[in-house]
């Protein structure tokens, strides 16, 4: 399988560039990349997010707001626990405008003291929502990682963000902008579009991207966990590779895929078996350097405890014997076709993948790996991730 209108590139200041170009669609998008070193206290690089939508040059927030209503397209923004995310789509007449909005956002690089005071509400208002929505399950995922720089929430404390200094910022911003940074353009670009990226974020001056050894932290490996009390619980196993390499970051969709998709999954069909009706089964996995953790989350009442135990340790010996390849090759490989089409969601999938493997992947890539992969070597793959620290939670209210 053979992307033609894929290429790459490192540009000048030594980001890379990722492009696919379709002639026939009248559609770009464009998604900037931003990795870091999560700093102390926690929260900084997500201030600095909301920092950047403030100001542009001259232009304000409502300008910049104004901006965006005009090329009909809207600028959008996060913050992960290590990597900032900025990507657009907009109509091939208006990228430049967007893509030149974008950069004097991230060019800014002095703010007064009405842009903390517009900012500082709104990320309140945002960990109110957080702590206001149950996502214990989150929680609890996020408390997993030995490397400790992983646990804390992106939002941070708001005492801290709060006594925040000029220079804490403004270091956790330079930081920023360092030879980690990736761009992906996609869709129905011209060169001069192309060259503009590459005259703009590829001229910006970067910093090497160095990472400093991760923070350990004491852990807890009780195999079994109680979060709350009551009748009914939501079940959540969680598998903690401390060792993955780039075949099985590469392989985790195929995995979750393989056994979790559909509702003819193999685990659906699995613990049905034993009396479980599961409305559903909620899989993920995430990756922080060389941490995966692989999680499936399912409904379960108090008095089958003791059962789902033992139905957990079966169900990784009968997951072996899935059908992988054939469960999830129509949506992980022949989808990657569909991709280019869609140049949104071709950003989109180019940014995941980076997430994983923290370095740029493009289509061809991706799918002469997936040429590649078996039931068998899925199933060993598997076992790397059945045989590795498995714990279970039983969250109530």
């Amino acid at each position: 399988m053979r992307f033609e209108g894929e290429s790459r590139e490192q540009l000048k200041n030594g980001a890379t560039l990722l492009l696919h170009r379709a002639p026939a669609l009248n559609t770009v998008s464009f998604t900037l990349v931003l990795p870091f070193a999560p700093a102390e206290p926690a929260g900084l690089y997500h201030y600095i997010e909301h920092l950047f939508f403030e100001r542009a040059g001259e232009l304000r927030a409502k300008e910049i707001n104004a901006a965006m209503t005009a090329n009909g397209s809207e600028i959008n923004g996060f913050t992960a626990q290590n990597y900032m995310c900025f990507s657009f789509t907009c109509r091939r007449a208006v990228f430049q405008s967007q893509l030149s909005l974008l950069y004097a956002m991230l060019s800014q690089r002095e703010y007064g003291e009405e842009e903390m005071e517009r900012v500082l509400p709104v990320i309140r208002n945002e960990m109110f929502e957080d702590n206001f929505y149950d996502v214990r399950s989150g929680d609890v995922i996020r408390s997993l990682w030995f490397d400790k720089r992983y646990n804390q929430s992106v939002l941070g404390d708001m005492r801290d963000l709060e006594e925040a200094t000029d220079e804490e910022l403004d270091s956790c911003r330079r930081m920023l902008f360092n030879k980690g940074m990736c761009a992906f353009l996609a869709g129905g670009f011209a060169e001069e579009d192309a060259a503009l990226v590459r005259g703009t974020f590829g001229q910006m001056p970067l910093q090497p991207f160095r990472v400093p050894p991760p923070q350990e932290r004491l852990h807890d490996e009780t195999p079994v966990n109680r979060r709350g009390r009551g009748r009914e619980l939501q079940a959540l196993v969680t598998y903690h590779v401390t060792d993955a390499d780039r075949e099985l970051k590469l392989a985790a969709h195929w995995l979750r895929s393989g056994l979790f998709d559909g509702l003819d999954a193999p685990v659906f069909a699995f613990f049905e078996e034993w009396g479980f009706k599961f409305y559903s089964v909620e899989a993920d996995f995430a990756i922080r350097g060389d941490e995966l953790v692989f999680s499936y989350l399912a409904y379960i009442q108090k008095k089958e405890k003791s059962l789902f135990e033992v139905l957990v340790s079966r169900f990784e010996k009968t997951g072996e014997k899935a059908d992988f390849v054939g469960l999830s090759r129509p949506y992980l490989y022949d989808d990657l076709l569909l991709l280019p089409d869609s140049p949104e969601r071709l950003c989109s999938h180019y940014m995941e993948v980076w997430a994983d493997l923290g370095e740029p992947v493009t289509l061809t890539e991706e799918a002469a790996f997936a040429e590649g992969l078996t039931n068998e070597k899925l199933a060993a793959l598997w076992r790397r991730v059945a045989s590795s620290l498995r714990r279970i939670f039983y969250i109530a209210k």
